[in-house]
């Protein structure tokens, strides 16, 4: 027999259920994120290993339009407006470190990344605390 769940583990229960277990697309998107933060960590760490990171470069048509503004600025201040005008390309270490930093996504980018962090540290605390209260409660 088992007894029957606390009060206050009812409640955790519906919290951590109504945050994370019904919300799919929260966490889906939640999920995505860490991913494409993950990785990027892991190719600017080995990005002195991989030449394709070194050589590579991105075209501005598969790219938000603040990297065209960003290009034109960057040229401007080397001097190198009218050197290659035909390039409409920017580096693959740009749009990396913009993807791991938040950047990628204008100017309020870093408040996504700091929303899932937010997301993250709650799924982890009331997991932890309904692990250690279930384990507590258990009978074996």
């Amino acid at each position: 027999m088992s007894k029957p769940a606390s009060r206050s583990m009812r409640t955790w229960r519906k919290f951590h259920r109504y945050s994370f277990g019904y919300s799919k697309w929260v966490s889906i998107v939640s999920v995505v994120l860490l991913l494409v933060i993950s990785l990027t960590g892991i190719l600017l760490v080995h990005q002195d290993d991989l030449k394709v990171i070194q050589t590579g470069r991105v075209p501005l048509s598969l790219l938000p339009a603040h990297y065209e503004n960003r290009l034109e600025s960057t040229r401007e201040r080397q001097g190198t407006t009218t050197l290659f005008e035909e390039e409409q390309s920017v580096p693959m270490r740009w749009v990396i470190l913009d993807l791991h930093t938040g950047d990628f996504f204008g100017k309020y980018g870093f408040l996504l990344y700091d929303l899932l962090a937010v997301v993250m540290l709650v799924l982890g605390t009331t997991g932890i605390y309904m692990y250690f209260k279930i384990r507590k409660n258990s009978v074996f």
